[in-house]
């Protein structure tokens, strides 16, 4: 059974990640997350806040981006008008098919 909250060692270790780059990009991305806070005020990560962290991980490591381009991706994400992901997975299909094609001729 899956966890409502998770700490920030924990969501950490989901990462892959230290805990000072998840408080990080935890702080530079809040409008992005919906932290809660325990009793202790210790930061609760809820697994939607999770895959926002990892899609920022991704964004960051994988594709080289900024903070600041991150924050517009999401914050496009969130208006429902990033289309860029969709097309990308769309061409990577398509340039898999054209390479078949080739290797068959």
């Amino acid at each position: 059974m899956a966890k409502l909250f998770y700490t920030i060692s924990e969501t950490a270790e989901l990462l892959d990640e230290k805990v000072t780059t998840v408080r990080f990009w935890s702080n530079c991305f809040a409008k992005h997350l919906k932290l809660g806070r325990n009793g202790h005020n210790n930061r609760r990560y809820a697994p939607s806040d999770i895959e926002t962290l990892r899609e920022i991980k991704r964004l960051v490591r994988e594709c080289g981006l900024s903070l600041e381009a991150v924050s517009k991706k999401l914050s496009a994400k969130e208006d429902g008008s990033d289309n860029t992901l969709r097309v990308r997975e769309i061409l990577l299909k398509l340039r898999s098919s054209l390479q078949q094609i080739c290797d068959s001729l």
